[in-house]
């Protein structure tokens, strides 16, 4: 049995308040944040509306001395690795009858042709998907 490699990418994003040792944050400032985080967090998981209900751990509050933050997280889904890719690019190859074993019977050096193949496939797929900012 053979292993699979993913990687995960998680993006923070966070609304800083800051808090003034005297008086600490002002409640104009954190409304205003909570709203831009709020309203960010729906943006960025589709929920249409003011009104669609958010989980319960959606959104944190980070209080600390110098400011108060506001976050969320989103990952994006795994991406395939060069493996997952060279397997499943073998793994057609031999359901079409162009290879005779399946990938994991295959020598050193054909398990590499296949591995510049899947380079090929994520780095084409990269620059043909517009970033998400």
């Amino acid at each position: 049995m053979t292993h699979t490699q993913r990687s995960i990418a998680v993006t923070r994003r966070e609304f800083a308040v800051p808090v003034d040792p005297a008086y600490g944050a002002y409640h104009v400032a954190v409304s205003k944040a909570w709203q831009d985080a709020n309203r960010s967090y729906r943006d960025d998981h589709q929920l249409r509306g003011d009104n669609a209900p958010l989980p319960d751990n959606a959104i944190s509050f980070w209080p600390g001395d110098t400011e108060i933050v506001i976050s969320y997280e989103t990952e994006k889904p795994a991406a395939p690795s060069v493996d997952d890719v060279a397997r499943l690019l073998a793994a057609h190859d031999h359901l079409g009858g162009r290879l005779s074993r399946p990938y994991a019977h295959l020598a050193v050096a054909e398990q590499q042709h296949y591995a510049d193949a899947a380079r090929n496939v994520l780095d084409f797929a990269s620059a043909a998907t517009p970033a998400h900012t």
